[in-house]
């Protein structure tokens, strides 16, 4: 079950490797229908939703082994509602894997040689994000807020990986790529429901 499934690239590449049921929310009805005729050309089939992932969304509960989350999960406005109906989905010893934008990095700018910091790591607060034709709020949690609203919603962290991909540190943008051989790009964590 994929949290903001997009396209359906990542629910593509799950179904080629066996998963028996692919399932997935979007909260646009574009994005779904972009989903299902990829899917469609791909000869997988998945049951998609159009949702918002704070809200019920007639998922059903203690029936997945595993939910995940490709850059989807900090969009949410509600982190640990979000993080509580994503533990009601799972079955018990069930995994949640998700990726984000790692929080030092929006703080931090390069500027010559140097890494100056832009903004505070411990703000928190909510700012406007144009996005296509629409604007939503985000927030710039910290890793902490993260892990604490997963151990809060019944989780136990597995892992979690700090790092910078490859083709980014290869980057054309040396100022980028400079700041991301430094400072972690993005962060993944695996936790599995109590």
């Amino acid at each position: 079950m994929e949290i903001g499934c997009g396209t359906g690239h990542s629910l593509q590449y799950i179904g080629e490797r066996g998963a028996s049921e692919l399932w997935g929310i979007d909260i646009t009805r574009e994005q779904i229908n972009k989903a299902e005729l990829h899917l469609k050309t791909c000869n997988l089939t998945a049951k998609l939703i159009c949702s918002s992932m704070e809200e019920e969304c007639g998922l059903p509960e203690d029936y997945f082994d595993f939910v995940y989350s490709v850059y989807g999960i900090g969009w949410t406005t509600d982190l640990e509602g979000t993080f509580r109906r994503i533990a009601s989905y799972l079955k018990k010893g069930g995994v949640f894997i998700f990726s984000w934008s790692h929080p030092i990095h929006k703080c931090v700018a390069a500027e010559d040689d140097m890494l100056v910091f832009k903004k505070c790591y411990f703000d928190e607060s909510w700012y406007s994000v144009s996005v296509g034709e629409g604007v939503l709020s985000l927030s710039d949690r910290k890793l902490s807020t993260y892990i604490n609203a997963l151990a809060r919603a019944g989780f136990i962290i597995e892992q979690l990986i700090e790092e910078s991909d490859e083709d980014i540190l290869k980057s054309k943008d040396n100022s980028f790529a400079k700041k991301a051989s430094m400072l972690p790009v993005t962060f993944v964590i695996k936790a599995v429901k109590k």
